[in-house]
């Protein structure tokens, strides 16, 4: 379970956050919390995919980690937004995290017969949280759910599909569609993820129109 450190840190990280958005004229928007019970029945809402999966959802797979549970507690979504054209808000798409719905799920989880190298690919053991926009199509940040919870925390992955689906796995061997280990541009936890966020945005040295180094320094 999340410790009570955690817990005051979070609420403490979102009002560095807030304060530091609205210094430069941003704003971050927290919406309401989920209740423990939503949280606890998310994994079963998360079925009802529109098309085929070339491997099943498995709801016992998505343990909700503690650290994120902490996280849907206080907001089920919290988005920053700015003024690019000095009038409309839009959101901030490198600052961007939600509890799942089907509707996050249908852009991020491959349907059956999607194939890379003639060969088909699932994506299905990925969660989409956040996103992780780097100004092309559409990249997230995902847990991982293949392996067992390790104290109560799932690692966080990053899915690119700025060019094409670099984390997922055959379908007819399970092997890694890269042979990198995905935890090169990981995290061990929710709460490592959303601490390096937090950071990152906030360096003095970082240009936050460019997406591209936004997304490497998430990496870096």
């Amino acid at each position: 379970m999340a410790s009570t450190t955690w817990r005051e840190e979070l609420k403490t990280l979102l009002e560095t956050m807030d304060a530091w958005a609205r210094r430069r004229g941003w704003r971050l928007v927290r919406e309401a919390p989920l209740t423990r019970e939503e949280v606890d029945a998310l994994p079963r809402t998360l079925t009802g995919f529109p098309y085929e999966l070339p491997t099943p959802y498995r709801e016992e797979a998505f343990v909700i980690p503690d650290s994120y549970r902490e996280f849907l507690l206080l907001h089920r979504e919290v988005r920053l937004e700015y003024q690019p054209d000095g009038e409309t808000w839009e959101p901030y798409r490198p600052f961007h995290v939600w509890s799942p719905t089907m509707d996050t799920l249908s852009s991020a989880w491959t349907p059956a017969g999607t194939t890379v190298d003639d060969r088909e690919i699932t994506t299905t053991d990925l969660i989409a949280f956040a996103d992780a926009y780097m100004g092309l199509e559409a990249s997230r940040w995902c847990f991982y759910t293949r392996t067992a919870p390790k104290d109560g925390e799932l690692p966080v992955y990053f899915e690119d599909n700025d060019y094409e689906v670099l984390c997922g796995h055959y379908v007819d061997d399970g092997e890694w569609l890269d042979s990198n280990d995905p935890m090169m541009f990981g995290f061990e936890s929710f709460e490592h993820w959303f601490k390096k966020l937090c950071t990152v945005l906030r360096r003095e040295d970082l240009d936050l129109e460019d997406l591209q180094a936004v997304g490497n320094a998430m990496q870096g």
